[in-house]
Parts: structure tokens; sequence; C-alpha cells
């Protein structure tokens, strides 16, 4: 159940200190943590007929924005800005969204990406630790000299302990190594030593087609670059979780929500 509002500037925050900006007319968003921005987006792109359509040229052209309230039986209410794109290659047109939902029972933001009614087909793919589909993108950048975002994500086979590494939040930084072995991704505030304010980047479905990459400083979610083709109507989502109470208790909370998300309990831990 949803129903449609407008505006042209969407600002919406929840119960916690976590709110997320939207440019209707640019199509470019932020999350703030209080009153400091910690991300800003980069662009929207799709690699599809062996080259890139993307946001930055126009040749994924924005050219909708609708913003919708609605309830979740499991998470309660949400209100979403979902961005309209047309993607027009070989004389194929097709509407693409990006849905940006922010909840407000839970400390959430939620991207999902449907990539339209035809199959995105390659012949030449990408490698593994690229992506193809790109939503959302997030620059790794020291946004000022009063930004102290430090960072640690889990990355490698299995549990991801192989390749796990910490840093500063900055440009120079590889955060994500690997793609195909990239795990979430952890962000911090380095002056309160990890206590406070924390945020979650992760995948939250399609966990074997979808990964984090990193492309010069831009953080990206999206389909590997190895997988020939997308179906038509297919979709994934990442959700970016937010804590004020330090990594510690941000990462139980979060697996709490994957947890009543995929109707799992503890009965085997």
């Amino acid at each position: 159940m949803h129903r449609a509002i407008l505006s042209l500037l969407m600002i919406v925050q929840c119960w916690c200190d976590v709110q997320v900006s939207i440019d209707r007319i640019k199509g470019e968003y932020s999350i703030s943590v209080g009153n400091n921005i910690w991300l800003r987006s980069s662009s929207t792109a799709l690699y599809v007929d062996d080259r890139w359509y993307s946001s930055n040229d126009s040749s994924l052209l924005l050219i909708d924005t609708l913003v919708f309230q609605g309830d979740d039986p499991d998470f309660g209410n949400w209100n979403e800005t979902q961005l309209i794109y047309k993607l027009n290659h070989g004389g194929i047109v097709t509407n693409v969204s990006a849905h940006i939902r922010q909840w407000n029972s839970i400390s959430s933001i939620t991207f999902r990406l449907n990539i339209g009614t035809k199959d995105l087909t390659n012949n030449i793919n990408l490698n593994m630790d690229q992506v193809r589909t790109v939503f959302p993108s997030f620059k790794i950048e020291q946004i000022d000299t009063n930004d102290y975002r430090g960072y640690f994500t889990f990355e490698g086979v299995m549990m991801g302990y192989d390749e796990m590494h910490a840093g500063i939040w900055k440009s120079s930084n590889t955060v994500i190594k690997s793609g195909m072995e990239a795990g979430p991704v952890v962000l911090f505030n380095i002056t309160q030593h990890g206590q406070n304010d924390v945020i979650i980047l992760s995948p939250f479905a399609q966990f074997m087609a979808t990964s984090l990459s990193q492309q010069d400083n831009i953080l990206q979610y999206g389909v590997m670059g190895s997988i020939k083709t997308i179906p038509a109507n297919y979709n994934h989502t990442m959700i970016l979780f937010y804590s004020s109470n330090g990594i510690n208790d941000a990462l139980r909370q979060y697996g709490n929500i994957m947890q009543r998300a995929y109707n799992r309990d503890k009965q085997y831990r």
C-alpha cells in the first residue's frame, strides 16, 4: 500500500539521527548523521551492449522522480523516492527505476534498482571484481578538514577474515580490494573511538549475484561484471544501517535485521 507525494527536494528523517537528502532534479543524494554529511552519491550507471550508460553524461537520462509512502508487514512504515531513468540502447528503450527507501521504525535506508522490462546483455563481460549495474554509489572522500571517518571491512573467502582491513575514509585508500570477495563496509567516527555513530553498508538481496566494488574513489554496488545477461525486471537491493551505540552493537542490530528479513533465528549459532 502506498501513495504518491510531490516534492522537489526530499529530506526524510526517521527516529534516529540518520537522514537521506535527494535532489529530484539532478538525481543526487546524500546521507547525513546529525548535521554532518557522511556520504555523497556518485553516478548511476549500467553496462549494456558492451558499453556504459551513465547519469553523468545523460546517456542514462533521469526523466522523472516520484515519492511514495507505504507500510511493510515486517518493518513498518516507509518513505520512498523513485528515480526514473530512460535507457536507450540499440534502439531498445526501457525505463530503469532506482528506489531510495527510508524506514521509520528501523534505522535503515535501502537502495533498490529495477532494470526494467528488457534483458540486459553483453558480448564482452567485465571482470568479476567490477559491477555492471551501479546503484547506489558513494564517493570515498574526506569532505573537509574536520572529517574524521574511518572504516573497516570484511573481505575474503567464506567468513571474510582473510583480507579484513581498516583505514581512513579518503580517496587515496583502497576500501574494496576484491569485489568478488567483498563483505560489509563499516563506517565510524574516529573521534568517538567507534563508540557512537556507525554506518554499515551491505547487500540486502541477491547475495550471490551482487557485490560491493571500488572504481577509483567510488564505492559501487550492483550485479557482478562477469554476468553476461541480466533478466528483465531483475531487482537488487543494498541496505545502509545506522546505529548511535558503537560498532559492536551496530553489528548485532544489523544482524538482527537481516534475520528478520529472511525469517532466520539463532538456533544454530
